[in-house]
Order: structure tokens, then C-alpha cells, then sequence
């Protein structure tokens, strides 16, 4: 059980620091996990760069968590099915278990929720909710999923993500079917792994689309499953989605971007009656206008969607298993816990002639 520990601290908007924490006791009902990879998010480089008004600095950021268990409290291990050793993933939502939304069995809009790395300052004890640090704190309400060593740490840390956001909203959320043909507009980590999980749906054709300096992530696209990429820098992309559905156009469309004029550009390439998911963040000061007359006449179904579930890890996991996808590719660049501001500059792209697709802290 380790008496000191350190953490990467954000104090205020581009400001990083390594702090050093006493552990927190564990009583009956929580525990402690020791980090093993911790991946950057979008959200984390948004809260870096200051563009989200609401963080609670300082901030330890981090919510896609993979470790193995430290120190846990009888009545918790009981509950989570883990004991000291296991190695697991924690969903980044803490749910009270009481509320409407959670009796519901829609824990992810609890309404009491604590969110790892995004909502409790490191001020507050005991202090260590969130995974850019060599523990973190699990509180009562966690949700975690035992995962094998023989996952490596960077496809345990995907799952956490990537895979299991894929699966929702490609899928579940999306509803693609054998034979649909779906465009991802978008070649980060999300829109990769929804490459993957449309192909492993049964989709013909699937269409990644990204601009010019996604180089990597064009290759990936089409080793994951991708019938055709298009570069919306150099290509005409609606011209393009004409040529290759045969004028059919998308029966679906999943944009992670996060761009306004990729998804105004989503509501012409999906078909009527098609169905367009809206995952990417944009910020809480952006607005995007769109033409509404376009969802009325071709009556497309526009789906905003937040986050996954445990159905969806669940499912995550199983594909992970089969070995399909050369997930790990995914994460291109890792960085050690004191290293975590260069980390974040990493992922945002500020740094010249750096191009990552996904970046982690190992700490």
C-alpha cells in the first residue's frame, strides 16, 4: 500500500503540475486503483486548452482508465465481482444508483453523477478522481469490468473508449445492418474503431473520410475494413458518396469530428430516411447553424449521442477477444506521467510536425 503518491495536476488552462498526494484510506464500500494507462480523451485536450468553462480546477484529468485493483473495501468487492490484483477497466461515470435516470437503467444521465477526471477538483478528498496519476481513487458507484492480461494495456485502454463509444453509436445507437452502407466522417481514434465495428456489422460499403494531414489515420482506416477514404481537402465528398453508393447515398452516417461544416455536410450525403450520429464536440461556446428543412424533407433521423454503456463494453471486450482489428495501432504516442503537459500539447497537435492519432500516460 503506497504512503506517497504523485499526479498530474491541472491548475488552470495550460498549466500542468506533478503533485504529490498522501493515499487515501479505504473503508468498506471503495478502493484504489493502481494506473496502468491512462488515454487522453478529446475532452481532456478541450479542458487543457480552457475551452470548457465548466472544469473544476485544479483538475486531475484522465477518465479512460485501465489498472489493477491496490486496495478494496469488503462490501465493494463483494458488489464489483474483483478482488486486490484484478486487473480492470472503470467506466468513467460514477452513479449514485438511486436516482430516476438510474433506477431507469439509464445510469450515464444520472443525475447525481461524478464523472472521473471531469467534475471533482483534486481539493476535494480524497482527491485522486482522475487517472493521470499512479492511483485513482475508486468511489462507491464505480462500475468495473475485469479484463485478461492477455489484452495489452493500450487495447484495454481503447476499450474504455474508442471501441466501446464505437459499438454504441455505430451500432446500437445507429442501428447499422448487414448490407447498410455507412459513412464515418472522421479518422481520430472513434472514427477508426466505428470503421472497424460497421465492417464487423455487416456494412458494404463503408466510407472513412478525414483531411489531408490524416495520413495515418487514412492507412488504419483501411486496414480496419474501409471500402474507400476520402480526403475532404482535395475530394468533392458529396460528389464522392454519389459515385460510390451509385447515388444511393449513406443509411448511415457517424461524425466524430466535431466540425459544423462535416455535419451540415452529413445531412446531404445520408439518405432519406437515413440515419445521422452526431458524436463530435464542438464546445460549449460553439454554435452550428444547419439546414433543419434538410431533416424535415428527407426525414433523416439526426441521433445526438454522449457515451456508452456496459452493454457496449461488454461487447467491446468480446471483439477485442477475437482479435480482428490491430486495435493497438491506434495509440501512436505514450509519454510518462511527468511528461503529461507535453502529452496533452501532443494530442492537441501543437507541436510541429507531430501528427498522433491517439496519445496515453503511462504513469
Amino acid at each position: 500500500m503506497p504512503g506517497k503518491v504523485y499526479s498530474a495536476i491541472l491548475e488552470a488552462p495550460r498549466r500542468i503540475s506533478i503533485r504529490e498526494f498522501i493515499s487515501p484510506d479505504i473503508c468498506d464500500d471503495d478502493g484504489l486503483l493502481k494506473v496502468e494507462m491512462a488515454g487522453i480523451c478529446h475532452t481532456d485536450v478541450e479542458r487543457y486548452q480552457g475551452n470548457v468553462i465548466s472544469a473544476p480546477y485544479p483538475l486531475i484529468l484522465g477518465h479512460e482508465i485501465v489498472g489493477r485493483v491496490s486496495k478494496i473495501g469488503k462490501a465493494a468487492s463483494a458488489r464489483w465481482q474483483v478482488t486486490e490484483g484484478d486487473r480492470v477497466i472503470v467506466e468513467p461515470r460514477v452513479r449514485c444508483g438511486f436516482c430516476r435516470t438510474c433506477v431507469s437503467g439509464n445510469y450515464k444521465f444520472c443525475e447525481n453523477r461524478i464523472g472521473y477526471g471531469t467534475s471533482r477538483s483534486a481539493n476535494e478528498p480524497p482527491h485522486l478522481w482522475g487517472s493521470f496519476g499512479q492511483y485513482m481513487y475508486l468511489s462507491p458507484g464505480s462500475i468495473l469490468h475485469r479484463v485478461s492480461d492477455s489484452v495489452s494495456p493500450s487495447l484495454a485502454t481503447l476499450i474504455g473508449v474508442a471501441i466501446s463509444n464505437a459499438i454504441q453509436w455505430t451500432v446500437i445507437q445507429g442501428g447499422t445492418r448487414l448490407g447498410d452502407s455507412v459513412v464515418v466522417q472522421g479518422v481520430g481514434p472513434i472514427g477508426l474503431a466505428s470503421v472497424a465495428v460497421a465492417k464487423e456489422a455487416g456494412a458494404n460499403p463503408v466510407i472513412a473520410t478525414g483531411l489531408s494531414e490524416d495520413v495515418k489515420g487514412f492507412l488504419l482506416a483501411k486496414q480496419f475494413g474501409a471500402d474507400e477514404v476520402i480526403d475532404v481537402n482535395k475530394e468533392d465528398l458529396i460528389g464522392r458518396i454519389h459515385e460510390i453508393t451509385k447515388g444511393d447515398l449513406a443509411d448511415v452516417v457517424v461524425d466524430v469530428t466535431g466540425s459544423g461544416s462535416a455535419v451540415r455536410d452529413s445531412l446531404e450525403i445520408v439518405k432519406k430516411g437515413g440515419t445521422v450520429i452526431n458524436a463530435g464536440i464542438t464546445g460549449d461556446k460553439t454554435q452550428t447553424p444547419l439546414l433543419l428543412d434538410r431533416i424535415l424533407y428527407k426525414e433523416i433521423r439526426f441521433q445526438g449521442v454522449f457515451t456508452y454503456d456496459s452493454n457496449a463494453l461488454r461487447r467491446s471486450i468480446k471483439l477485442v477477444e477475437r482479435n480482428h482489428f490491430a486495435f493497438e495501432k491506434i495509440i501512436t504516442h505514450t509519454f510518462p506521467l511527468e511528461l503529461a503537459d507535453e502529452a496533452l500539447r501532443t494530442a492537441a497537435r501543437e507541436i510541429g510536425g507531430v501528427t498522433p492519432i491517439k496519445v496515453a500516460i503511462i504513469p
